[in-house]
């Protein structure tokens, strides 16, 4: 469940954040290198705290196919300290909450807590990364069930299942690894094993506090995550773009059928596809309305496109989804990519500022939630980068002009598209249809 929701979170626009203040500061953030590990802290008066370990080892680095899905679901089990339920009853004793996700390009481990158990949870963390023992059995009585569970979910989701097919269609490998192990290609137990070594390594790894003392973390964080003479790193090729066409028969019942169209993006550092996503929307605003932006016009009761942006550290993959009827599928989407053109032939500025302040408030609103705090900052710590100051995000938002936007909309449609449908795919349309 908890990696459905994550897939679903990084493709999905965010919801309503608390209103922005005016003169928002940026979040004051310590980092510090503690043993070789990347440490992140800051502090907020709240009375709950949390500890992220933020490890480089996501879908796109993994050596052999769902190896990084059995990791992400290996892990908080037992360790050369701990067995799985006393990790469990200490946790529940003290009323902490222990979780893990997995995106493309990262493993998250996170513990919450009360305040001034930051001890006891830097530790399990620790322990976790640094003395796992995998037993097998654990690993067949166990991983193997939830991670089988974890993928017969997946497929049928027409949404999640269409954006992984998406990645696989674009990029092929390293971004286009699936976020799911398949059943029908299994993953050896020593594959896991080396995996892990491999990536619980200090430089793959940051760990990111909030509402931690910086000092007491970077000592925590020296006292417990010992590596060792430990030098290993994980690396993948360099992402390229190939793009494709997939159809695929829904598994499962659904009262609507999916389509997905994108291109070509780019890396999440250039701002220009985020914005002309938030432009063409989708997405309602109020709970009123289905909303003033050009594709939630698109909107009925049963039918929907919304567009997308997926930014990585050296690729992306901007598009837009359609969710209709199976008849009503290639009406949506052709009005939708029509949207698109307009667009790259010019956009006004009246629209170029509301899509910039949408943009802006997306922006602001993730750096006040702990879950986006960890998605904007422990990430870009743990891919070797310098945590983005939202000054300096909001300094490449005002840069955006309607030219801009309109280079970013013909580059995407000049790409080769990547195509998904799930449903009934003997009424779909093909991409060649759409004039694509």
């Amino acid at each position: 469940m908890v990696l459905i929701q994550q897939a679903l979170r990084s493709q999905s626009a965010r919801k309503a954040a608390p209103a922005l203040a005016r003169g928002l500061a940026t979040p004051a953030f310590t980092t510090q290198n503690a043993g070789g590990v990347k440490v992140a802290s800051s502090e907020d008066g709240s009375r709950t705290s949390s500890i992220s370990v933020v490890v480089k080892s996501g879908a796109r680095y993994e050596p052999a196919p769902g190896v990084a899905h059995v990791l992400k679901n290996s892990v908080f089990k037992a360790t050369n300290k701990r067995s799985q339920i006393r990790l469990v009853r200490e946790t529940e004793a003290l009323g902490g909450v222990l979780s893990t996700s997995l995106s493309r390009e990262h493993l998250v481990l996170t513990a919450e807590f009360l305040k001034g158990d930051e001890a006891y949870f830097a530790e399990a963390l620790g322990d976790a990364v640094t003395q796992p023992k995998f037993p097998v059995y654990e690993y067949n009585e166990e991983v193997v069930p939830q991670v089988q569970a974890e993928y017969e979910q997946a497929i049928h989701d027409s949404r999640v299942y269409a954006f992984d097919l998406a990645h696989q269609l674009a990029f092929r490998k390293g971004l286009g690894n699936s976020l799911f192990a398949s059943p029908h290609t299994a993953v050896d137990h020593s594959t896991l094993v080396s995996f892990a070594q491999a990536s619980f390594a200090p430089s793959n790894i940051a760990v990111f506090g909030q509402n931690v003392d910086a000092g007491k973390l970077a000592s925590l964080v020296s006292d417990f995550f010992a590596f060792g003479s430990s030098s290993s790193s994980i690396s993948t090729p360099q992402s390229q773009y190939y793009g494709g066409e997939v159809r695929i028969p829904a598994v499962g019942h659904s009262s609507t059928d999916e389509l997905l169209i994108a291109f070509k993006g780019a890396a999440r550092t250039e701002v220009d596809y985020a914005v002309l996503a938030v432009l063409l929307g989708g997405q309602a605003s109020v709970k009123w309305g289905a909303g003033a932006s050009p594709l939630a016009k698109l909107a009925t009761s049963t039918s929907s496109a919304k567009a997308f942006n997926l930014g990585y550290s050296d690729a992306g993959l901007f598009g837009i989804s359609v969710s209709a009827k199976t008849n009503d599928v290639a009406d949506v989407a052709t009005k939708a990519l029509s949207e698109l053109k307009n667009v790259a032939n010019g956009v006004s500025d009246e629209l170029v500022k509301q899509a910039v302040a949408k943009a802006k408030f997306a922006a602001a609103a993730a750096l006040e939630t702990r879950e986006g705090k960890t998605l904007v900052l422990g990430e870009q710590l743990a891919s070797g980068g310098e945590a983005p100051a939202i000054d300096d995000i909001f300094a490449k938002l005002d840069k955006v002009t309607g030219e801009s936007l309109a280079k970013a909309a013909k580059n995407a449609l000049a790409s080769k598209p990547t195509t998904v449908a799930v449903g009934n795919t003997h009424a779909l349309p093909y991409a060649d249809s759409l004039g694509l």
